[in-house]
């Protein structure tokens, strides 16, 4: 049993570039892209510790950012955190040590995943979009790059 269990917390291990996010409003029904249909981001698990940064971020017009920009840069970041996670069947739960929602620092945050090939899926329990305060479920693909 402990092998299985090792394999399946194994086969997170990797670095996984974001292609697509969802949100599902719970009230609605309604699917929605917040974030465009070209997000931008990474998920990391090595053994032990996981980050994530994730967003729709476009480069600056010049090499130095005025502060209208910079303001743009900082709410387009959807997330961005880093942690310890463990993994139970198909849940992964991140322990929350740093982020940019501050609310998030010390907590457990729940996923759900299935990898498929060379793709991740994770979902989100149900939580408050910090965009439009809907409850939502979020889903995120990533693609292993390494």
């Amino acid at each position: 049993m402990k092998h299985s269990i090792l394999a399946v917390e194994n086969s997170v291990v990797g670095t996984w570039q974001l292609m697509s996010i969802s949100s599902l409003v719970l009230e609605t029904q309604e699917t929605i892209r917040l974030y465009g249909e070209h997000p931008t981001g990474y998920i990391q698990y090595s053994p032990g510790v996981v980050f994530l940064t994730a967003g729709e971020l476009k480069p600056p017009a010049s090499a130095s950012y005025t502060d209208a920009e910079r303001a743009d840069v900082h709410r387009a970041i959807i997330v961005g955190y880093a942690g310890t996670y463990t993994v139970e069947g198909n849940k992964v739960i991140h322990h929350i040590l740093t982020s940019s929602r501050p609310e998030w620092i010390g907590s457990a945050q729940i996923r759900y995943f299935e990898i498929s090939e060379k793709n991740l899926t994770i979902k989100t329990a149900p939580i408050k979009s910090e965009r439009t305060g809907q409850d939502v479920v979020g889903t995120l693909t990533f693609e292993r790059v390494e």
